[in-house]
């Protein structure tokens, strides 16, 4: 990549021809003072699954803990709000949403920047460990071959970093360890759909690898024993979210190919996963809380919350000028928003009365309701869910919907709308008629099926990964008009290529929400 990033990468293993020639910034046989160390990296096998195994923070990092993840992409998607100005969440989730700024010197510029160099760091840190393993090196330790352990969480990694790559990009290169990079033209940019592929197809590789080898990985994904038959089924339910999250709107939603996600479901997990929490708590926490006086803390954002309000203050509240917004209290039969009043905490969301935010920035950003379902301090020691049983029912019953199984659909979606939400179930025409229905449509009818999943997949979800609730809501058309529906290529990169600098976003334009 350019220069700045090949300095930063030259900090860990694994800086790859092929990132050079992705970049196009250098020739690739510029003098690289590090280049020892990763000729060692890949022909000493004890640093060769090092290095593979070290792209797994990487990816909690993005997904769980990095502020320039956490801070924007949240209140972007309208799960949290907030008026502070960090990574431009302000900027990209104020009202009217206006286009991502990709210039290279802007503040948002680096919430896609650092995505984009730490998803391709993680591929060339696994393709390098194949490449060596293809090669012909062994992996031993104490006498135990542990070549397919690594290949197989290699393919692993392989698979989470271009899935993200394309959930997150409108573009991007796909390479593995089979492509041919004596030439960087044998690298061209793919559309977002190809790369979502590309990530499921290594993913599937990697389970079957991980199926047919009997190896255990300690040490790696924190406070877990990760056994082959478990890497098997996160490398299973990872495609499956990964196919499914990948479309942009509910049309490339209908056209998922369910049924390889339901059969990529049925060898996925049969229980939550979670990752300890020793490196200092999860994101969920993190973004809701702040040691900063609570200066830095995201609310609940009403549109997230709004659709379970039966007294008509959300229709009021969508119905004024954004600019003269202001906070609303919630009357809800739904007890994960509230208890009986709507000043009680609920099961998972808290009412606070007192305001950190700075009205000059727009009181619409206002909230009463902060997410509260896992703790109240951002380095409690709770364990980092990462995937959930719940959102796996919640997908299989969006498949039951799409093939026309509405009943099905209903029936899950009812476990945890009538336990947790403690709400009549759901009929396959939606939720029933009556003057206390909830969730509702912005226009304050009862909710149809759709829109009854869509809100309990948000509600449900929350946690699970700060980027989720910006795929769900793309997936499900419910992003703000103008809201970005991807990423462009960062505009260091464009630049570097000498391509010329886009973007994506702004009301009514190409690339945003309707």
């Amino acid at each position: 990549m350019m220069t700045q990033f090949i300095k930063r990468s030259q900090k860990v293993l694994g800086v790859t021809a092929f990132v050079v020639a992705m970049s196009g910034c250098q020739d690739l046989a510029v003098d690289n003072d590090n280049e020892p160390d990763r000729v060692r990296a890949i022909t000493n096998p004890s640093d060769v699954e090092a290095l593979i195994f070290g792209a797994w923070p990487t990816f909690m990092s993005r997904t769980h803990q990095s502020s320039s993840s956490v801070n924007s992409m949240p209140t972007i998607a309208d799960e949290g709000t907030a008026t502070y100005a960090n990574n431009a969440s302000l900027e990209l989730s104020s009202e009217p949403r206006i286009p991502f700024n990709n210039n290279s010197l802007s503040s948002a510029h680096g919430i896609a920047r650092w995505q984009w160099y730490d998803w391709y760091e993680g591929l060339s840190n696994a393709n390098e460990g194949l490449i060596a393993i293809n090669q012909g090196l062994t992996i031993e330790e104490d006498g135990v071959d542990n070549t397919l352990r690594a290949k197989a969480f290699a393919k692993f990694v392989q698979g989470l970093s271009l899935g993200y790559i394309g959930l997150q990009f409108d573009q991007g290169y796909i390479a593995t360890e089979n492509t041919d990079l004596s030439n960087p033209k044998n690298l061209t940019l793919e559309p977002y759909a190809a790369v979502v592929n590309a990530a499921a197809d290594a993913l599937e590789e990697a389970a079957a690898i991980a199926s047919a080898n009997q190896f255990a990985i300690d040490g790696v994904i924190e406070d877990v024993s990760l056994t082959n038959d478990l890497l098997a089924q996160l490398a299973n339910t990872y495609a499956a979210r990964i196919l499914v999250f990948g479309a942009r709107t509910p049309a490339e939603r209908a056209t998922v190919d369910w049924p390889r996600v339901l059969r990529l479901l049925d060898a996925g997990i049969t229980e939550d996963f979670f990752s300890g929490a020793s490196s200092g708590g999860t994101y969920s926490l993190y973004y809701w809380r702040s040691s900063n006086n609570g200066s830095y803390s995201q609310r609940a954002d009403n549109r997230l919350l709004g659709p379970a309000d039966i007294s008509g203050a959300y229709q009021n509240w969508l119905a004024t000028p954004a600019k003269d917004r202001e906070k609303f209290q919630i009357v809800t039969p739904d007890r994960r928003i509230t208890g009986d009043t709507p000043d009680s905490p609920g099961l998972y969301y808290e009412y606070l009365d007192h305001e950190n935010f700075r009205p000059e920035r727009g009181t619409y950003h206002f909230s009463y309701y902060q997410w509260n379902r896992y703790g109240s301090g951002i380095y409690d020691e709770v364990p980092i869910k990462l995937l959930s049983m719940d959102e796996i029912r919640l997908i299989r019953a969006e498949a039951a919907m799409h093939s026309g199984n509405r009943g099905l659909a209903a029936e899950l979606i009812n476990v945890t709308r009538t336990t947790n939400g403690q709400l009549p179930p759901l009929t396959a025409d939606g939720v029933p008629q009556a003057d206390d229905c909830a969730p509702r449509s912005d226009s304050g009818a009862c909710a149809s099926l759709e829109e009854a999943l869509a809100y309990e997949r948000l509600i449900e979800g929350q946690g699970l990964s700060c980027l989720r609730a910006f795929f769900e809501r793309r997936g499900f058309g419910s992003l703000s008009p103008g809201t970005f529906l991807h990423f462009p290529i960062p505009a260091r990169e464009l630049e570097t290529l000498g391509m010329p600098i886009y973007t994506w976003g702004g009301v009514g334009q190409p690339g945003s929400a309707s």
